[in-house]
């Protein structure tokens, strides 16, 4: 994307396959709903209404942390959603402007001067907002990213390894070059062992997750495998998380147990 990108469509094109999966499973309900606006029913109306209220103020509570986009091309695209959302609601409040308008029209309401004012004031003000999207979106799309992100699981392992200091060690499990998640999510094997206060930890790529589980608490199996009872999740699910994310989440997670 360049920072000449339409500022509607740079939500549309986002590309990166893990967004991609997150925003499929998060809309299917949606889509399922509106995929014939035809059939459409007051109560399919207003729980579409409702789900895009719970959207928005879950993106609120998102923002909240340090940790919620990456890149500024990231918050590009969000802020490329927001204003479509705001331009969508334009439409919405002139629709429900003429909805009860009908409903009036059938003797079935008396729609009142104020309340259309109100709906009228409400569009307006929207659009207005709307007309600084372009160059806000552009903006954001066209700031420098100086962030180099990992591309496999192994470099953000060996990220996180160099983050932590040189105590921590990473145990290869594979040759040179041999960097390929295996299809079950549990990366490409290697893992980082290190100590905190006298006690010696593990961190490594579990099932599609990145999990940090202190030794002493594993039990060692025939194969030469460890078994664990418990382990922490840190959260982040994706292979290449950002390794400073990661850090964070593992000494937050040592202050807990410490």
């Amino acid at each position: 994307m360049t920072g000449t990108e339409p500022w509607r469509t740079l939500w549309e094109d986002y590309e990166e396959p893990e967004i991609r999966y997150a925003v499929a499973e998060a809309c299917d309900g949606i889509r399922g709903i509106t995929e014939d606006a035809d059939s459409l029913e007051p109560a399919d109306t207003v729980a579409l209404a409702i789900a895009g209220a719970e959207a928005a103020e879950g993106l609120r509570d998102a923002l909240e942390s340090d940790w919620a986009l990456y890149t500024p091309q990231q918050a590009a695209v969000v802020a490329s959603a927001l204003f479509a959302q705001l331009n969508a609601a334009t439409a919405i409040f002139e629709s429900l402007q003429r909805l009860l308008q009908n409903a009036e029209d059938r003797r079935e309401t008396a729609f009142t001067t104020e309340a259309a004012d109100h709906l009228t004031h409400a569009a307006a003000a929207v659009a207005f907002t709307c007309g600084v999207a372009p160059g806000a979106v552009n903006a954001l799309n066209a700031c420098p990213d100086l962030t180099r992100l990992p591309s496999d699981a192994h470099e953000t392992l060996a990220g996180v390894a160099a983050l932590l200091g040189p105590a921590a060690k990473v145990t290869e499990n594979h040759g040179p070059g041999e960097y390929s998640e295996d299809d079950r999510g549990f990366g490409c094997g290697c893992e980082i062992r290190f100590e905190h206060r006298g006690q010696a930890w593990n961190f490594h790529r579990g099932n599609s997750s990145w999990d940090l589980v202190r030794e002493q608490d594993g039990e060692a199996l025939e194969d030469g495998s460890t078994f664990y009872q418990g382990w922490n999740g840190l959260g982040p699910t994706d292979s290449t998380a950002h390794p400073q994310h990661l850090v964070t989440l593992i000494r937050a997670k040592l202050d807990e147990t410490s």
